[in-house]
């Protein structure tokens, strides 16, 4: 069980008012992507309430145009202003081909950067950073720990804090349709974006056009079996690497035994003589964490590096509260999502549970916070089945080993969105628009006239 905390529902009409439209002007970091900033409100049950700036960019088709695409930004926590104006980054996130004939708009969501951020005290987060519990002690520690920050960073976030959740954004994400005067939207949604994206699809299924569901975060499983399926895509990514290393004399460690190698790293991660004291959680976000990009390289040289003898461990140490601040937007997470651990043996139970599916890899290494266990403010939109039935046909797009968010929470939305097609693309890493020509062609073809490949596409 990674005991990291990064990782990763109303029934209102649409606004009713279709707000002012904002200036756009070019952006500091790049001058070719135009900028703004929107009004919206802190809580969308009160439009008229007190109201924030949510910052948006535009990155204009190169060519000729054919339309708009927003962007529904991956996290809980990244920046979708600084996507869109960043060249290189854009071109990793959609084709070519639909950068060349769509302006691509996003926002930073309401938490996030430009957008009413939360904020921390660092050195109440730094307390976060410790072992994993091994008792019932530690882990009241460990929430006792965890509730200080939350209600630290509460207070210094604002009344913005209490509304962060999923339904929230995609009232936003309405507003931003109305300012671009679009009727209905092209919507291309990555990793934790996806939430979004389905929330769209359930509170304004006529507003869309198109939606891509890309790198699919599954809403509707509890943390339980969330973490159980992320384990078990972290454990099918580390296979796909075993044999990789098998096969290709370029894996350093090829002609040996890799999964002993990491069998005997867990071993001195529970005795706590790894480097850095790296714990068994962070192991595997170490070993995990570089196949979604995917970097096959990184991981052996991973494994070959934590082998050396570990130094002598620096005292870790509590810092008091300060003026120092730091942004910790994981809690939008714990808006969408309630962690139902509820004790150590809880903890022990799950963790059994985990390795069972992952005997080498032993969890995943993103799964709903602990941060969500004990937050300040109770999860306003937990997780649940999907609901979007009168949702238009969507794309619903995976690659086959994706070791962040797993193969089987793609295929499971898909079941829930009746019109949908599941693309797969069979191969490794986080987000498949861009993985192979076929997914680029497909994607390209259904932004520019809805038209969606037969069921069960692979690529």
């Amino acid at each position: 069980m990674n005991f990291g905390f990064l990782l990763l529902s109303a029934g209102l009409t649409a606004s009713a008012l279709v707000p002012s439209t904002p200036e756009w002007v070019p952006c500091a970091d790049n001058p070719a992507a135009l900028c703004t900033t929107i009004e919206v409100p802190v809580d969308w049950s009160d439009p008229d309430g007190d109201q924030f700036g949510l910052a948006a960019a535009r990155h204009p088709a190169t060519g000729e145009k054919h339309g708009t695409i927003v962007y529904l930004p991956a996290g809980p926590g990244s920046s979708g202003v600084d996507a869109v104006s960043n060249e290189q980054t854009l071109g990793m996130l959609l084709p070519p081909q639909v950068v060349e004939h769509f302006d691509v708009v996003s926002f930073d969501p309401r938490g996030v950067r430009r957008s009413s951020p939360v904020l921390c005290d660092s050195a109440l987060v730094s307390t976060l950073y410790r072992p994993e519990p091994r008792n019932q002690a530690e882990f009241e520690d460990l929430l006792a720990a965890q509730a200080a920050v939350g209600a630290d960073c509460r207070e210094r976030t604002g009344p913005v804090f209490d509304h962060l959740d999923s339904t929230q954004v995609a009232r936003d994400v309405d507003r931003l349709r109305a300012v671009l005067g679009e009727d209905r939207l092209n919507l291309y949604a990555l990793s934790y974006g996806t939430v979004a994206g389905q929330m769209y699809a359930e509170q304004f299924p006529e507003r869309i056009r198109t939606l891509v569901l890309d790198g699919v975060y599954d809403h509707s499983v509890d943390s339980g079996r969330f973490a159980e399926v992320s384990a078990l895509a972290g454990q099918e990514s580390f296979d796909q690497f075993v044999a990789w290393c098998d096969t290709d004399p370029a894996c350093s460690l090829h002609g040996t035994d890799v999964r002993a190698r990491l069998a005997a790293l867990y071993d001195r991660a529970e005795a706590g003589t790894l480097p850095e004291a790296v714990d068994p959680g962070e192991l595997t976000s170490r070993v995990v964490s570089p196949l979604t990009r995917p970097d096959l390289p990184a991981v052996a040289a991973e494994i070959t590096r934590l082998e050396a003898p570990a130094a002598p461990a620096s005292p870790r140490t509590q810092g008091a509260p300060s003026t120092e601040t730091m942004p910790l937007p994981i809690f939008l997470q714990c808006a969408d999502n309630r962690n139902d651990l509820a004790s150590y043996a809880d903890v022990e139970e799950l963790a059994a549970r985990t390795r069972a599916v992952a005997p080498d890899v032993r969890s995943g290494a993103y799964d709903t916070a602990t941060l969500c266990i004990n937050p300040p403010v109770p999860a306003t939109n937990p997780q649940r089945p999907l609901d979007a039935d009168d949702a238009p046909p969507i794309m619903v797009l995976t690659s086959r080993y994706d070791a962040a968010t797993p193969y089987q929470g793609a295929q499971h939305v898909a079941a829930q969105l009746p019109d949908s097609v599941l693309v797969t693309y069979d191969g490794m890493g986080h987000g498949a628009a861009t993985r192979s020509d076929c997914t680029k062609s497909l994607v390209h073809r259904y932004f520019s006239d809805t038209t969606l490949p037969t069921s069960a596409t692979r690529c």
